[in-house]
């Protein structure tokens, strides 16, 4: 940790720099961001500040580097791994919400620039006032996250099966690296260009910040592509029992590419997410620019569903998942406790490996789960051509005890999965040090050295993917 003596010289040079009432050392405030989402807590940050440009953070960078004092950076803290928050006591917590703007929506290039503290829910809002928006449109917390933090660690959910991950509708960044300098990546390198396209420039340098978890640099703009505001939308529900047609099923649904959304729940894994009377419910959303189109669609899946014995249920909780929910996060995180949850990525057949093995765990410690009132779910969703799956235990979040063992069955599910050659993408603190152990020694040299140097310092994030 930094000494007092110096501690109190860069407290006044970030005064300094971002004025008095956008750097805070109180207490109450520096605990408040010692915590995300998820049931491990972080260390409490010497400093919390809130800059509003891309040139603060680049100050802020500087002085950290003076200092050798860590940055975390932070958006709407809806991570459930331990990420955005301080690894070891101290530090500085560098909270992105601040910058929330929009900074030109470019109709005619069909993209749209905004600063990565703003919103999912902000950006759509004033989107759809001129009939666009992004396609994919937020991550599993709904509008509330940032789409810094949906970038940071390749986020799916809202749109996924059709437009892919954060990344994908992704054109280009601001960035400061973690030196202080800044840098524009895809078509905005060149000094000629709009920020129109990623790639054609040589090197994919956007790549390199996506979901790296927030290691290699502070992502303070973001290009993102932009589509017409669909004028129709349906909805379908199907049930099945035999989960080898159920994946058949999902996997020509998937293959098409039109439905922005298809998940499907295990209605007997331990908690009964309703929908229909069949043990597996798959749920879709469907986008179309007719009624005439809606409808062609939705005919399409209902012969999909009925070719693989699927029973066709009301449309009314694919709605509720699809649409409704994303307006706030998830409201069963607040009804049963913490989230264990580990997002990752399969081919759709390879996933019926891990729910078995889901299941076993569950059965073999199905006496502790009842003894602490935890709570077991099976989610899926897919995501382009892949099945995102979120096996869930959720804990008590005011039972000690309860906390204590759901973390520890939790992060014991998510080292045995990973033998199943399970893809995880929301790392964090949690899960990426699990995920690190199974990195081919040729790639972990590889992103040590790029972290060496574009952070010869370490200040950015130690700590995250077993890195100093």
């Amino acid at each position: 940790m930094i000494n007092i003596s110096s501690l109190e010289s860069l407290i006044g040079e970030l005064k300094d720099k971002l004025g008095q009432d956008y750097v805070a050392t109180d207490k109450e405030i520096c605990f408040a961001y010692s915590m995300d989402s998820s049931p491990v807590p972080g260390h409490i940050p010497d400093i919390v500040i809130r800059p509003k440009s891309t040139e603060e953070v680049s100050e802020v960078i500087k002085l950290a580097n003076k200092y050798k004092t860590p940055v975390y950076p932070r958006g709407a803290a809806a991570s459930l791994v331990m990420m955005g928050v301080p690894l070891a006591p101290g530090g500085i917590s560098l909270d992105m919400t601040r910058m929330n703007k929009i900074i030109e929506i470019d109709e005619d290039s069909m993209c749209v620039t905004v600063q990565t503290g703003i919103t999912w829910g902000e950006l759509e809002y004033e989107l759809k006032k001129k009939g666009w928006y992004t396609g994919f449109v937020g991550p599993g917390p709904g509008l509330s996250s940032t789409i810094g933090g949906a970038i940071s660690v390749a986020s799916v959910y809202y749109g996924s099966a059709k437009y892919g991950t954060a990344c994908d509708i992704l054109l280009g960044l601001e960035v400061v690296l973690p030196t202080g300098e800044i840098i524009k990546t895809g078509s905005a390198a060149l000094d000629t260009s709009k920020k129109h396209t990623r790639y054609g420039l040589g090197l994919d340098s956007t790549g390199i910040f996506c979901g790296d978890q927030g290691i290699m640099g502070v992502k303070t703009e973001a290009t993102l592509k932009l589509y017409p505001v669909p004028e129709a939308t349906g909805f379908f529900v199907y049930g099945y029992e035999d989960e080898d047609k159920l994946l058949k099923a999902i996997h020509k649904m998937a293959s098409l590419h039109v439905a922005s959304d298809i998940d499907y729940s295990d209605n007997q894994s331990g908690f009964d997410m309703g929908g229909g009377e069949e043990r597996y419910i798959v749920r879709g959303k469907v986008e179309a620019h007719s009624e005439k189109e809606l409808e062609a669609q939705l005919e399409l899946f209902d012969k999909i569903a009925n070719e693989m014995g699927g029973v066709k249920t009301a449309p009314a909780q694919a709605k509720m998942y699809f649409e409704d929910m994303i307006y706030e996060i998830f409201p069963m995180a607040g009804m049963i406790g913490n989230y264990g949850a580990s997002c990752n990525k399969m081919p759709i057949f390879e996933s019926k490996k891990v729910h078995d093995l889901f299941l076993k765990y569950r059965e073999k410690h199905k006496a502790e789960i009842e003894k602490y009132n935890l709570t077991t779910v099976w989610y899926t969703f897919i995501s382009g051509s892949c099945i995102d799956i979120l096996p869930q235990i959720q804990i008590p979040a005011h039972d000690p005890e309860a906390l204590k063992y759901g973390t520890e069955l939790w992060k014991n599910f998510i080292k045995e999965e990973l033998k199943y050659g399970t893809v995880h993408y929301w790392l964090g603190k949690v899960i990426g040090d699990q995920v690190v152990e199974h990195y081919r020694p040729t790639y972990f040299n590889f992103i040590k050295k790029l972290k060496n140097l574009l952070d010869p310092n370490g200040i950015l994030n130690p700590g995250l993917l077993k890195l100093p």
